[in-house]
């Protein structure tokens, strides 16, 4: 969880937009394309342009910011300054939307059942009914003799049995 998601990416490298199919691209509010010197630097320009074509396809997920894509070096210090200014320029009108605050609380809530999640499967796990038999049942549903819905129901079974019988 993050104020603001930066994507950093290589200049060149196989299937340029590969991120695009796995919606790590749709995240972004910011996309480098880092090492944007020397023989790189052509591959560079055509990885911002193909980037900035993409991000017009894809759906806005925020009404106030258009995720920008520009390219920069570490090695030459060029588009760092310009980079900066896009953070400190997100920062600045997702503040001043009110964004950010709810971006914020938005993230406390996913916290929170994160952690409840993490804390339910840790008492879960631990029911000696369910931690007696879970590598029977995992190696059953892996090998198809049990459908993994079937498995989860005999698991939750166990479970409240356990419960019932006090053996958390």
């Amino acid at each position: 969880m993050v104020d603001m998601f930066v994507l950093i990416v290589p200049p060149a490298g196989g299937d340029e937009l590969q991120g695009l199919k796995r919606g790590i691209v749709e995240m972004a509010d910011l996309i480098l394309v880092n090492k944007s010197d020397g023989e790189l630097l052509i591959p560079a320009r055509r990885m911002k342009a193909e980037y900035t074509s993409a991000m017009k396809l894809l759906r806005k997920r925020s009404k106030i910011w258009i995720p920008k894509v520009l390219k920069l070096s570490s090695k030459t210090k060029e588009g760092l300054p310009e980079a900066w200014d896009k953070m400190c320029e997100f920062k600045s009108v997702m503040t001043e939307s009110g964004d950010l605050i709810r971006k914020r609380q938005r993230q406390q809530t996913v916290w929170m059942w994160n952690h409840i999640r993490e804390n339910i499967m840790d008492i879960f796990k631990s029911n000696t009914n369910v931690a007696n038999s879970v590598n029977e049942i995992e190696r059953e549903v892996g090998l198809g003799v049990l459908t993994p819905g079937h498995g989860a129901d005999l698991l939750l079974q166990l479970f409240r049995l356990g419960v019932q019988e006090n053996k958390l």
